[in-house]
Parts: structure tokens; C-alpha cells; sequence
């Protein structure tokens, strides 16, 4: 995992739920919405004999990591 010295912006060009199982009654856990992110750092894992890259991003509430195609890099 590399976090960076100097966070970076970019647009996140989904909206994405996120929600408990069933056990737990199915509340939201997250929501982000379409627009501008925060981004962190990254992480490369292997995933079929292939390197994989996902960013660590930030929407002002909650922080997750999603893959690298569902975000454009702005700066």
C-alpha cells in the first residue's frame, strides 16, 4: 500500500451503494455519489496472474478502495 505525500483529485464517475447483509438489516453502510474524490494512495494486488491497481479515495465522509477504472484522474 503507498499512501501519498500530496493527496491527489479525481472524478468518480459512478454513484455506489454499499449496504449490511441481511442479518443486519440491509442499512446503508456508504453512498457515494458521482463527482470529485479525494485520492490517498493506491494498492496493487494479484488477481488472476495479473497485477491489479486500486486507489484508496476519500468523498468528505467515509474512505474505501475501488478499482482504478471508475475514477479519472484530474490532477
Amino acid at each position: 500500500m503507498l499512501l501519498y505525500d500530496k493527496p491527489t483529485k479525481a472524478f468518480f464517475h459512478n454513484d455506489l451503494l454499499a449496504y449490511e447483509s441481511e442479518e443486519n438489516d440491509k442499512q446503508l453502510i456508504y453512498h457515494f455519489k458521482k463527482g470529485y474524490v479525494t485520492v490517498l494512495g493506491e494498492y496493487s494486488r494479484d488477481y488472476d496472474d495479473q497485477m491489479d491497481k486500486a486507489y484508496i479515495i476519500f468523498n468528505g465522509k467515509d474512505v474505501i478502495s475501488v478499482h482504478k477504472s471508475i475514477l479519472r484522474n484530474v490532477d
